[in-house]
């Protein structure tokens, strides 16, 4: 119920860009099914939403990996700051 009331408060425009982000979830749940244990699926699920984070905001995911782990090798963890927007990419 509650999706068809935002459904139909959304523009068209909207509902499209939300569609596409969906469509690429519902594969990944799917392909969950046969990653051999639930930890390896967390693993995948937190990789997804990083990468679909990444597009979003329009930052290179290769460039905000090379980055975040080069971070983290120098010894960084203050993850609030090593996200996709705080990470100092442009």
């Amino acid at each position: 119920m509650v999706l068809k009331v935002f459904c139909r408060t959304m523009s068209a425009d909207n509902r499209v860009c939300a569609e596409r982000f969906i469509r690429s979830l519902a594969v990944e749940r799917k392909n969950s099914l046969f990653f051999g244990s639930d930890k390896m699926a967390g693993v995948s699920a937190v990789y997804h939403t990083i990468i679909f984070t990444c597009r979003m905001q329009g930052v290179s995911v290769l460039d905000y990996f090379k980055r975040f782990f080069s971070e983290i090798v120098k010894g960084r963890r203050d993850y609030e700051h090593l996200l996709p927007l705080t990470i100092g990419l442009e």
